[in-house]
């Protein structure tokens, strides 16, 4: 994850005129932290059963299918693949995306302007750019949430009448 942010973030750094290597560990402070339990215990494996490795297969000899699939089987995809465990509140960082993509009048120009091969290739670093944005814009929230008490007292009792009211809903 470190990396990916690393990645993108590289090309908005300016050295300056000095030519030297920027430094964020001296301009950036760790302001939240999570930690998450995922599972306590033994693993046990049984001596007389073989057990193998699942790893991807075919990748890199053909052409991908074009089959429509919901985004929820598209994350269930990627925790297979890739290990990870989204959820619908990440599914929901993907549908965002998608849905201001879709509002872009780059995006829509590209994708009026030629096929999928080349629309992909157009919109790259367009989708990139969107992904800092919104990876900002969440910040953006929960810094003035945890920062402006009159924007937390505002916030915090829909938070709540909300929460409350979908939990009672579920239970009915």
């Amino acid at each position: 994850m470190l990396y990916s942010f690393s990645r993108y973030l590289i090309p908005h750094l300016d050295p300056g005129d000095t030519g030297a290597n920027p430094d964020p560990e001296k301009e950036v402070t760790l302001q939240y932290y999570l930690i998450e339990k995922m599972m306590s215990g033994a693993i046990m494996l049984e001596s007389d059963e073989q057990y193998g490795v699942k790893s991807p297969t075919a990748v890199g000899t053909g052409k991908a299918k074009d089959e429509e699939k919901p985004l929820s089987e598209i994350m269930q995809a990627l925790n297979e693949r890739f290990g990870t465990d989204f959820t619908d509140e990440e599914r929901l960082f993907f549908d965002q995306i998608m849905e201001k993509a879709s509002k872009d009048e780059r995006v829509i120009q590209t994708a009026m302007a030629n096929p999928l091969d080349k629309f992909e290739l157009g919109i790259k670093t367009i989708i990139e750019s969107l992904m800092m944005q919104r990876m900002a814009e969440n910040d953006g929230i929960v810094t003035r949430y945890m920062d402006d008490s009159s924007f937390q007292k505002t916030i915090f009792p829909i938070l709540a009448k909300e929460i409350y009211r979908s939990i009672l809903e579920k239970q009915e």
